[in-house]
């Protein structure tokens, strides 16, 4: 499709792997395009925001589709005035996930579990990671059976 010479614009969105290899192919015929990347999206929390709107947007933008969206939110910054009251109404929200975490076939199942040794190699490499740096794991982090 990259190559296709009828497509005046090309988007992509996507990893920045892929991406890379849609532009190189775009630019051989000095196509144009425009591609979205490898997001690392923030959500800012100031001291005047809602609490209980940052609960629900946090919530559905870190695991709203099992963070399978381009859009996924994958940091917080939060003010030291909401830090703590924040940080504590995420836990509670996280744990009514985490009981919905299991088969996919289930009804009451949130979300399934990793779908690959693969998968979960990356995700403990990335726990592994934040600790390395200095990070703190408030809530889950581990691999369950």
């Amino acid at each position: 499709m990259a190559a296709d010479s009828r497509l005046k614009l090309l988007s992509f969105t996507g990893s920045t792997h892929i991406g890379q290899q849609v532009g190189v192919e775009i630019q051989k015929r000095f196509g144009k395009h425009l591609l979205e990347l490898g997001g690392n999206n923030a959500l800012i929390v100031a001291d005047d925001a809602d609490l209980n709107m940052v609960v629900q947007a946090t919530l559905f933008a870190c695991v709203g589709t099992a963070g399978q969206r381009c859009t996924t939110t994958r940091r917080l910054i939060l003010h030291k005035n909401v830090h703590d009251e924040v940080l504590g109404r995420l836990k509670k929200a996280y744990s009514q996930v985490l009981n919905r975490i299991g088969d996919a076939l289930e009804s009451n199942t949130l979300v399934g579990p990793l779908h690959s040794q693969l998968s979960l190699q990356k995700y403990k490499h990335t726990i592994d990671e934040i600790k390395k740096q200095g990070g703190t794991i408030e809530f889950g982090g581990k691999v369950g059976t």
